[in-house]
């Protein structure tokens, strides 16, 4: 593909894609099919697995491309092209350390995601993220295909959790990344967004300057940078805008939807005059 011309775009969901209500753009089907006449493919790039971004895209899921558990997991129109298993003995230790600092663990199979029985009353919540849930007596005694360790905290306090706990003891061994005010996500090492998109691309033969992706918040990061036209929403973590190239406008003015379309009227030719740099 000339150099350049966008063939493929992914979009991470939460606060990014979806609406302030979790749902897609209006429209937002259509606009897929038309950009896949031009040769523009859409891969959804999320902290969620690949059962759930399935249910998402019910009419999509044949043409698009779903990069789940932040990376973990990869499906081509149906098809999967790449699995991260992570191994027992270490979401097994991750389950202890969760359940002594007393936060709630989830195990994300690679069919269902699973949880404590204890923290049943979460099942609402977990159940946006996670459309197969399977309640246990311990995680630790689990030996399932995995591709995530997540921590979900329920007070929002992510970023103090990592910094004081799970970054301390898995950022070197793991991939760990904040997923929001509520998550802290952890995956093989060499694990991310954009390590997916990367191989992704690859096997579209398309390089970084084809790729364009948009994200809002640090498990985003890897995805955004490794894309020449990497866009932060304007509602996302401010402290990313030194390392991302592009704003995109904020998730509930459907900034990702209004770029897409500028996409299409051009063909697939952009240039960086065009777009809003974040820095």
């Amino acid at each position: 593909m000339d150099r350049d011309h966008i063939g493929l775009i992914a979009s991470d969901m939460d606060y990014t894609l979806l609406d302030e209500n979790g749902r897609l753009p209006e429209g937002f089907g259509r606009l897929v099919r038309l950009l896949e006449e031009e040769g523009i493919y859409f891969a959804a790039a999320s902290g969620r697995p690949l059962y759930t971004l399935e249910a998402m895209f019910p009419d999509l899921r044949d043409r698009i491309a779903l990069i789940g558990d932040n990376g973990g997991a990869i499906r081509w129109r149906g098809r999967d092209i790449y699995q991260s298993r992570m191994p027992a003995a270490d979401y097994r230790e991750m389950a202890a350390a969760t359940r002594e600092a007393g936060d709630i663990g989830v195990l994300c199979g690679l069919d269902c995601a699973y949880v404590e029985r204890p923290y049943q009353n979460y099942a609402r919540v977990l159940g946006q993220f996670y459309t197969r849930v399977t309640y246990v007596d311990d995680l630790t005694a689990l030996d399932v295909p995995a591709d995530k360790y997540t921590v979900y905290l329920p007070r929002g306090n992510a970023q103090g959790a990592y910094d004081r706990l799970y970054g301390r003891l898995y950022g070197g061994r793991f991939s760990v990344a904040v997923a929001g005010a509520n998550w802290v996500d952890i995956m093989n090492r060499g694990v991310d967004k954009g390590a997916a998109l990367r191989a992704l691309g690859r096997s579209l033969g398309l390089t970084a300057a084809n790729l364009m992706a948009f994200g809002d918040t640090y498990n985003d990061a890897e995805m955004l940078c490794c894309a020449k036209y990497g866009f932060l929403m304007t509602n996302g973590s401010q402290d990313l805008r030194a390392r991302v190239p592009f704003l995109a406008p904020p998730h509930w003015d459907q900034g990702v939807v209004r770029i897409m379309r500028q996409v299409l009227r051009q063909s697939g030719w952009v240039a960086p005059a065009d777009f809003t740099p974040a820095h």
